[in-house]
């Protein structure tokens, strides 16, 4: 049997083992969220591009079901690149990045940024690769379900406590997934995409602070 959250797990304990710590010395541990991964945040609705035709749609827009280009397109910022959901749905409509019209073809996001960052894997809700790319210090797009039909967020971080954040395109937000979502280990999360920069190490430097330091540094900083 495959267990998909001893990392999650495995956070828990890092925080009880921080608080532990932080009552020996005396000074409490603030709940804030692990900020190493910062990504500005992009929204499908933006009235920049929020009405131009999905790819070659007839019905869709990038305001109502570009999430998955939205989200991609945040992704593509943190690594360097200089775009937004209306360019990259410019260049997809322009160079066979859909398919069906409007279904983006993922493999279509390496040859968009030149090989800098490449589609790397498209698998069911593994926690377990989440985890590792996160502490690799890249970003997750993840599928869920929103009003019951499907939509795609980023995936960017874990708050200090464990809980996935994420940068939502459709509320244009960045929020905890359980809060919108639910758990992400009874189903919440059906599918993620994961991508692959060309320096490893990327523009940010090479990937992020443990829990346990950032727990640790809560704590002398609040003393």
């Amino acid at each position: 049997m495959k267990f998909l959250t001893p990392r999650i797990g495995l956070r828990a304990a890092m925080v009880a083992t921080a608080i532990a710590l932080a009552s020996t010395l005396g000074g409490p541990v603030t709940a804030s969220a692990d900020s190493s991964m910062s990504i500005a945040i992009m929204g499908q609705q933006d009235a920049a591009w929020a009405g131009a035709p999905l790819g070659s749609s007839a019905t869709d827009t990038v305001g109502s079901a570009g999430c998955a280009i939205t989200a991609v397109t945040m992704m593509l910022r943190y690594y360097g690149m200089d775009t937004d959901p209306g360019a990259f749905n410019a260049w997809l409509s322009a160079n066979a990045g859909y398919a069906f019209d409007d279904q983006l073809i993922w493999a279509a996001v390496t040859t968009y940024s030149g090989g800098r960052v490449a589609f790397s894997g498209w698998i069911g809700p593994d926690l377990d690769t989440i985890d590792g790319e996160l502490d690799a210090g890249r970003p997750v797009v993840a599928e869920v379900r929103l009003g019951g039909n499907q939509h795609f967020i980023l995936l960017t971080g874990y708050t200090l406590d464990g809980g996935l954040m994420i940068n939502d395109p459709w509320f244009a937000d960045s929020v905890q997934f359980n809060d919108r979502y639910g758990d992400p280990t009874t189903g919440s999360i059906v599918s993620v995409r994961t991508f692959m920069p060309q320096d490893p190490g990327g523009p940010r430097g090479g990937g992020r602070v443990s829990w346990l330091a950032n727990a640790v540094a809560a704590i002398h900083l609040s003393r």
